[in-house]
């Protein structure tokens, strides 16, 4: 788990240009304490991820794992597809009356 906070660190840190632990925590309002927290326990917590996805569009799984896309991308598809949905697009209506 060490290896895999090490990494996820790295990513963190050149995603935001932030030096350290210090400037990171001030940078995206968490306390110090949750980054030393996340690499004793081997992995990046909650509020850490919650904070990069907020301020700066970092996707949770690349900044865990460094697979996927480095920014978080809603799309309308995307979203419907989590529900099991599919979005159509609208069709006009054709020779009809626009009251």
């Amino acid at each position: 788990m060490q290896a895999a906070f090490s990494d996820a660190y790295t990513r963190i840190k050149k995603a935001t240009g932030y030096a350290g632990q210090a400037e990171l925590a001030q940078g995206i309002g968490i306390p110090q304490a949750v980054i030393s927290d996340s690499r004793r326990r081997g992995e990046v917590r909650p509020e850490i991820l919650l904070a990069l996805l907020e301020q700066f569009n970092l996707d949770p799984q690349w900044v865990r794992t460094g697979e996927g896309d480095r920014h978080f991308i809603v799309s309308t598809d995307k979203v419907a597809s989590l529900y099991g949905m599919k979005i159509y697009s609208p069709v006009e209506r054709i020779g009809g009356n626009n009251e």
